[in-house]
């Protein structure tokens, strides 16, 4: 299969002498109206050094004495957030009145409920927020609170997306149907030609999907996409579920409603659900869903010494410049914005990311693998929409 993507900031100039040493010798590359084709190999058309192995990785991720120092950074994070989420909901509820400054301290708790998603769910349900694993299942049921299942999440996101990354029929992560086609292999429908205009919209009902339908669905099914939940839930995972519904539909809805009238209180909630619903859902999908990287089959080698390769394959990261602006888009991302890191290490908390980012990429650099980025936020939005656009064409009858 052949993927096209835009040369990134990181590679050397295309003229330069070095250019095509630097890549890996073995590798069929060719460059066409300023992009890059890579054409996918068969295994022994790879060459040696472009193996990364489990001890590769391992020594990339900080030592135990850096890692106390992050974690403690990521607490400190952790804890800002959660004062930031506390008084603004306690502000939008019980204190502001009018309109505009309504909507200005609703904008401060969708930020914060962002920030709690990325920065804090997200690294306490992979058990990166702290040696303690009561402590990550008690920070972790935060996502429950913003309305999703942590117990479903982490079959979700942590067994079926992390172990087969862009593996088509096993990632129920790049699964949207009938709503959109995201990958290759993927059955396509007539309204996929246009995917690339009204996906926006629904990326935003992701919340609501997962408070009211969703979970409820795989509950129901025993299924999660095309993939079986094989152990039947226990009683607590079950009470945690319900539990989660009902703290959400509590602080969210139930509240609300008795200091405030219920068109109020349904235009606010739908307001802020959407939103965040929306920037997670295209968070998420710029590592994966772009133009940049690679899909696989099922048969797809991913275990093992194969792991790394498979992982950087099928992931991008997002730079970010050093003005402030990158800086609190870096912030709010969490480690969302150095997926291939994330990826290769899940366990090691975001605030590790950007430091172990640079080892991965010069040892890529040294292997002759290929690491792959946007430049910036803006170009991997028009990547993902570029995607989009590749996979709600028409498929082409094979003669």
């Amino acid at each position: 299969m052949r993927v096209d993507f835009p040369v990134c900031s990181h590679f050397p100039p295309t003229d330069h002498p070095g250019f095509h040493d630097w890549l890996c010798p073995d590798s069929r590359f060719c460059l066409h109206r300023g992009r890059m084709s890579v054409l996918e190999l068969a295994p022994q058309d790879v060459c040696a050094a472009s193996v990364l192995t489990a001890a590769d990785i391992v020594a990339c991720r900080p030592n135990q004495v850096e890692l106390v120092g992050l974690t403690r950074r990521l607490w400190a994070k952790a804890a800002f957030i959660g004062l930031l989420a506390v008084t603004s909901y306690l502000g939008l509820v019980f204190v502001v009145k009018g309109l505009v400054s309504g909507l200005v301290v609703a904008a401060v708790l969708v930020f914060a409920m962002i920030a709690t998603a990325t920065s804090v769910m997200h690294d306490a349900n992979h058990g990166a927020f702290g040696p303690s694993r009561r402590l990550n299942r008690v920070v972790g049921f935060s996502g429950d609170v913003l309305g999703a299942s942590s117990w479903l999440w982490r079959l979700k996101h942590n067994v079926l997306h992390h172990a087969n990354t862009n593996v088509v029929g096993m990632d129920t992560d790049i699964e949207q149907m009938p709503f959109a086609r995201l990958a290759p292999g993927q059955p396509h429908r007539p309204w996929h030609r246009y995917q690339h205009i009204y996906i926006w919209g629904l990326y935003g009902f992701l919340v609501v999907q997962w408070v009211f339908f969703s979970d409820f669905a795989n509950l129901a099914t025993g299924r999660i996409g095309s993939q079986s939940i094989t152990r039947r839930p226990t009683r607590q995972q079950l009470m945690s579920l319900f539990a989660g519904k009902a703290i959400h539909v509590s602080w969210a809805i139930a509240v609300p409603l008795v200091f405030h009238r219920w068109w109020v209180v349904a235009l606010f909630y739908l307001g802020c659900s959407w939103l965040l619903g929306f920037t997670l859902a295209v968070f998420f999908q710029m590592a994966h869903c772009v133009d940049v990287v690679e899909f696989d089959d099922p048969s797809a080698a991913r275990r093992g010494n194969d792991f790394a390769i498979h992982q950087l394959r099928t992931t991008a990261n997002i730079e970010f410049g050093s003005t402030l602006i990158n800086r609190s888009m870096a912030w709010l991302m969490g480690g969302l914005h150095v997926q291939i890191e994330h990826h290769l290490a899940p366990g090691m908390p975001h605030t590790s990311y950007p430091a172990m980012a640079r080892r991965v990429r010069q040892l890529c650099h040294t292997r002759g693998v290929l690491y792959r980025t946007h430049p910036g936020m803006w170009a991997a939005l028009c990547s993902h929409t570029r995607w989009l656009k590749t996979m709600g064409r028409p498929l082409t009858p094979q003669i």
